[in-house]
């Protein structure tokens, strides 16, 4: 008697699970096929902002100033004693996806744990090329103190030579307190 009432209880299950299927209606099969193309068109815009952000960062790092920038880093890792690395990246942040018609990147110099903007690169995703290079201003503290390191030396001027027989601007200036003394007395 268990044996059969066990059975039943298993058929039970299972009679509930094929009863609990589904059909779909034309309606759902209609959302279904929506849902597709909207993923579709999703994935095909994302797949384009890919291509188009791996296109601007190739043509950032062929860029002469990331060249020049890379030219740096023996002397400012001498400088700072610690690691240098000059990194190219693209600002994601201000796109609007699809429709934003310029991306924007940097090429930024990491010097320890402080991180500078050296330049601010725009490419335009309709010609595919970089339109513009600006400078951004910012420098590294390393590269500020070589900067005054190298005015300071610049403005120290060499002590102008005097001639053996030019003894008078000597004299003369030994005379003027000698003079001043005279006039105190007085």
């Amino acid at each position: 008697m268990k044996k059969h009432f066990i059975i039943i209880f298993l058929l039970a299950f299972a009679a509930s699970s094929f009863a609990q299927t589904n059909k779909d209606t034309k309606d759902d099969k209609v959302e279904r096929k929506q849902e597709i193309r909207e993923n579709a068109a999703e994935k095909k815009i994302v797949s384009k902002l890919k291509v188009d952000n791996n296109l601007f960062r190739r043509q950032m790092l062929a860029l002469p100033e990331y060249a020049d920038e890379r030219k740096k880093i023996p002397a400012l890792q001498k400088a700072s004693k610690m690691p240098v690395k000059i990194a190219v990246y693209v600002d994601s942040l201000g796109d609007a996806g699809d429709e934003a018609k310029t991306l924007t990147g940097y090429i930024c110099e990491n010097v320890g744990d402080n991180s500078t903007n050296i330049f601010e690169v725009t490419y335009d995703r309709a010609l595919k090329k970089i339109t513009t290079v600006k400078p951004t201003g910012e420098t590294s503290d390393i590269e500020q103190d070589n900067d005054t390191e190298v005015k300071k030396a610049g403005a120290k001027k060499p002590a102008a030579k005097k001639a053996k027989g030019d003894d008078d601007d000597d004299d003369a200036d030994e005379d003027a307190p000698a003079k001043k003394k005279l006039k105190d007395e007085e």
